[in-house]
């Protein structure tokens, strides 16, 4: 039998819940953790990804059009029930003045930052950038989506995920402390 996400959706859309629970195993984690990261509360995170398999066993399975990979369509489905759940106003945006602008070539500070930052010093970073970007890094890197993935999720040009992806990782490198070296990397 076919285990693939692509046939457990055919599965799900035609009453199988053993169907749904592989699915639910396989993506509820990073599922919840982009919910949170959109909604910052556990309990509307939780819910909005409850609702999304809800969702996928009421009718959304029948509606799968293999236009993308069934982990970005349920992406998608949870993006669209954290907006539910928080009844968010879109983020607001900030004027182009503030992206860094880096010289193409140089080495890449943010991920030397990175590198020499410590845990809660990224996550206070990463709570002071705009939602855009905190979203685009996280599914760029916490749910290691493809970028066409990414821009289809968002209805954004793949141009765009990748400026967001630039400018994100640059405020966020600016944003970190650059007391981490130590004694034997300073050569003191």
């Amino acid at each position: 039998m076919d285990g693939s996400d692509e046939a457990l959706v055919g599965r799900v859309a035609g009453g199988d819940e053993q169907a749904l629970e592989l699915l639910h195993a396989r993506h509820a984690t990073v599922l919840l953790r982009y919910a949170l990261q959109l909604t910052g509360d556990r309990g509307r995170a939780e819910e909005a990804v409850q609702d999304t398999f809800v969702g996928v066993w009421q009718s959304a399975a029948a509606r799968f059009e293999h236009g993308s990979t069934v982990r970005t369509w349920l992406f998608g489905i949870c993006r669209r029930q954290c907006g539910r759940h928080t009844r968010a106003v879109p983020p607001p945006t900030r004027p182009l003045a503030e992206a860094v602008d880096l010289p193409d070539g140089a080495a890449r500070p943010e991920q030397v930052a990175l590198a020499r930052a410590d845990v809660t010093a990224v996550g206070a970073a990463l709570a002071r950038l705009p939602d855009t970007h905190r979203e685009v890094l996280h599914l760029a890197f916490a749910a290691e989506l493809p970028h066409a993935e990414i821009a289809a999720l968002l209805g954004i040009p793949v141009g765009t995920v990748k400026s967001r992806l630039f400018n994100a990782r640059a405020a966020l490198a600016r944003a970190l402390p650059v007391d981490h070296l130590t004694a034997k990397e300073t050569g003191r």
